[in-house]
């Protein structure tokens, strides 16, 4: 099944890679989120790929319908995780692949062609990057930690702002480098902690495995192990028990 994730996820990728860097016709969605035909034919071409090689298999994906909705094993596909990155020809966006079996995640690939990296991961096997097997940091000091996250409107919408904002103060570094690059860099030890207040189940699945596997930990805020809640907190594990509590003050 890894192998064929892989397979997937990178046939998917360049094919978005193609559209890379060329004027986009963007559409919005009822969320407001923008998708370009590189988002639905790289999905498409996923679910192809799937389905060839697993058709009793449910798929999860962002932009087209959920199939065999009672399968235990179901994909969950983003097929431009970052595209506001995307169409503005910043290159930190990614196709996200994560195979769920009775809801957790089992495997999981985040492949940036637009870099070439490409984490895999699967249940029990460890994380690896570009094929070399990848470990977060050992930093247990919040003074000492690195931390990103994604829009920070959202934390404000869930209450979280006080929290987040002294979060912000007690690190050593706080940047935004959301989405896919914020996890290459926390898997590979590079950052300590990776804040999301707003995202769907394809956009955590995969980051949710690779964290985990690559020895951190992964959670919603309340600490508890999630990719439903559209919150994320990943962090190397020495500091998510402090994370959790001073993002909840």
């Amino acid at each position: 099944m890894i192998n064929v994730a892989i397979d997937a996820a990178r046939a998917a990728g360049d094919l978005a890679y193609t559209y890379f860097g060329k004027t986009q016709n963007v559409r919005h969605k009822d969320d407001n989120s923008p998708v370009t035909i590189a988002d639905i034919e790289a999905e498409r071409l996923i679910r192809k790929v799937i389905t060839k090689n697993f058709p009793s298999h449910g798929i999860i994906g962002e932009e087209l319908e959920n199939v065999n909705p009672n399968s235990i094993y179901q994909w969950t596909i983003d097929p431009v995780d970052g595209t506001k990155q995307f169409v503005r020809n910043i290159p930190y966006w990614a196709t996200l692949l994560a195979l769920l079996k009775e809801g957790k995640p089992i495997l999981g690939v985040s492949y940036m062609p637009a870099t070439g990296e490409i984490a895999t991961a699967q249940k029990g096997k460890g994380a690896f990057l570009n094929g070399k097997k990848c470990k977060v940091s050992k930093i247990s000091n919040l003074k000492n930690a690195y931390m990103c996250h994604s829009s920070i409107e959202y934390f404000g919408k869930k209450g979280k702002m006080n929290g987040f904002l002294k979060l912000e103060k007690t690190v050593y570094a706080a940047r935004g480098y959301a989405e896919t690059l914020g996890y290459h860099l926390l898997i590979s030890g590079k950052i300590e902690i990776m804040l999301e207040a707003k995202d769907n189940i394809w956009d955590l699945a995969a980051p949710a495995i690779l964290t985990e596997e690559a020895g951190g930990k992964f959670s919603d805020f309340s600490g508890k192990f999630s990719i439903t809640s559209e919150e994320a907190i990943a962090t190397n594990g020495l500091l998510h028990h402090q994370v959790v509590k001073m993002l909840n003050e």
